[in-house]
């Protein structure tokens, strides 16, 4: 079963900046357990909301880990696996 220390050491060897992270139901419990989740906004399409942005833009906020990294469930994966997209 994959863990949270190892989905982190999967990300720091990508060999691209992983900007999202996909996974299964299980590591993604443990993963928002962790207590180290933020979030990053977005607005639309899906470019990232700068502070500088006017209150009339709608912004949305994505679960996140680290450096904005956006955290997404998909219960196709395996309850314990994981997908890093760049």
């Amino acid at each position: 079963m994959a863990t949270v220390k190892e989905l982190g050491a999967a990300i720091a060897a990508h060999p691209n900046k992983v900007l999202q992270v996909f996974l299964g139901f299980d590591l993604w419990i443990a993963v928002m357990a962790t207590g180290k989740m933020g979030s990053t906004t977005f607005r639309a399409g899906g470019t990232r909301a700068g502070p500088d942005d006017p209150d009339s833009i709608v912004k949305i906020p994505l679960p996140s880990i680290g450096n904005g990294i956006v955290i997404g469930v998909d219960i196709t994966l395996p309850p314990d696996g994981f997908r890093l997209q760049p």
